[in-house]
């Protein structure tokens, strides 16, 4: 048995093969039922704009059935599903404004620097801020070499640095085995 396509539009499977699937892609009934579906996944919104300019159908509303179905150039939507889909816009439109940030009035500049500063500790409690100070002794000479190591300034007033970025404490290299890489 060889290979088989299946399409979800059509709920149909056929022996795949370029031929059979060219003319079932180019099918009418292909098309209205994919047509049909893609319909069915539009916004709210754009049902009600593509529909408020179609006069409603005089065959549809009557018998409850219409013989163009999706192609059928009048609308099929009853006087509920209108303000069903009105109401369902109105909810959307007012998610999305609650979402929106609210529009700055002043220079971006100012509420960037308001930020930085909430963001910043005092000096005293800055953990990133371990280069050696003055007032701490030092019993090894090459601990004194890592005071030139320090945090870039830009990043002094960041918390929560990656490990990785900060200096290593000079008193914790003391006693640190040093193996020859290579």
């Amino acid at each position: 048995m060889g290979r088989r396509y299946y399409c979800d539009f059509c709920d149909k499977s056929f022996a795949d093969n370029v031929s059979n699937r060219r003319n079932h892609l180019n099918g009418v009934q292909h098309r209205a039922l994919k047509k049909l579906h893609y319909e069915s996944l539009q916004d709210p919104e754009v049902i009600l704009s593509n529909d408020a300019s179609k006069r409603p159908c005089r065959q549809f509303h009557q018998s409850g059935d219409c013989r163009f179905g999706g192609a059928c150039k009048y609308s099929h939507l009853t006087p509920e599903d209108r303000e069903r889909l009105k109401t369902l816009v109105a909810t959307q439109q007012e998610s999305k404004k609650r979402k929106l940030p609210p529009v700055l009035t002043t220079d971006p500049g100012e509420h960037l620097a308001e930020w930085l500063n909430g963001r910043k500790r005092p000096a005293s409690e800055n953990p990133d801020d371990r280069s050696v100070r003055k007032d701490e002794s030092v019993e090894d000479e090459s601990v004194i070499n890592l005071r030139s190591y320090s945090i870039p300034s830009l990043l002094n007033g960041f918390t929560n640095l990656p490990v990785s970025i900060l200096p290593p404490e000079p008193k914790s290299l003391l006693n640190v085995d040093l193996v020859e890489w290579g």
